[in-house]
């Protein structure tokens, strides 16, 4: 058997002690500079994170005083739409055309109401809209104005309508012209807007005002002449 020096004994325990030293290396002191530097990393993440929250905080006054004017001026446009428009709404306009120019309807054709947006009551809570607890619903209802007129007193009758309190809009106008009685037929389209969910409550029409009866449902009319100097429709 082969005798072993201590020149040899001595080599392997380097050789064993090097071997341990790279072992404790690789399992410890790199796994936990991998650590370090992973945890550095995390710090500037998490401190560029810090920085910004600063700027949100130092701010802090002049964002809520802008979200209260966000929510003041979203209470003011909702406040301009009414929570409903019902037949009587519709009619009235109808009257308030009358008043200003000569037309005469021969048929008025109401639809029914169509949801167009809703915004759930949780997304209004989280704005801080803590007053609309229910879903806030955008409805819309178009309506037909079938009748007769000529050129002056339609452009009366499209001034009275956009200059109506009512939240409207003219879809749409169509005529043509008589060329016996020299007169327009046809149709203004006007979609109504309202909002439920808003907590207000439904404005009925005052109708004393209007004249009435079983003869002619819009009472009497008053007709507004043509100015001189204001071209009608040419024959």
């Amino acid at each position: 058997m082969k005798n072993t020096t201590a020149k040899q004994a001595m080599t392997y325990v380097l050789a064993l002690g090097f071997v341990v030293l790279l072992a404790v290396y690789f399992l410890v002191y790199k796994s936990y500079n991998d650590k370090a530097e992973a945890l550095e990393k995390s710090n500037i993440t998490k401190q560029q994170r810090v920085d910004e929250l600063k700027v949100f905080y130092d701010n802090l006054s002049i964002y809520n005083a802008e979200i209260e004017q966000y929510q003041a001026q979203i209470a003011a446009w909702l406040d301009e739409f009414p929570l409903d428009v019902k037949e009587e709404d519709i009619i009235v306009l109808a009257l308030e055309t009358e008043k200003a120019a000569f037309v005469g309807y021969t048929n008025i054709n109401i639809n029914g109401r169509e949801a167009l947006r809703t915004i759930p009551a949780a997304t209004m809570q989280l704005a801080k809209m803590e007053n609309l607890t229910q879903d806030v619903i955008f409805v819309e209802r178009t309506v037909s104005y079938v009748n007769i007129t000529d050129y002056f007193n339609l452009k009366k009758c499209v001034e009275t309508i956009n200059n109506s309190a009512n939240k409207l809009t003219i879809s749409n106008i169509t005529y043509s012209k008589n060329e016996e009685t020299g007169e327009l037929e046809g149709t203004i389209e006007v979609t109504f807007y309202s909002v439920i969910g808003t907590g207000k409550e439904y404005v009925p029409q005052n109708l004393k005002e209007y004249e009435s009866g079983l003869a002619n449902l819009f009472g009497t009319t008053t007709v507004v002449d043509e100015p001189e100097g204001e071209e009608g429709v040419e024959e």
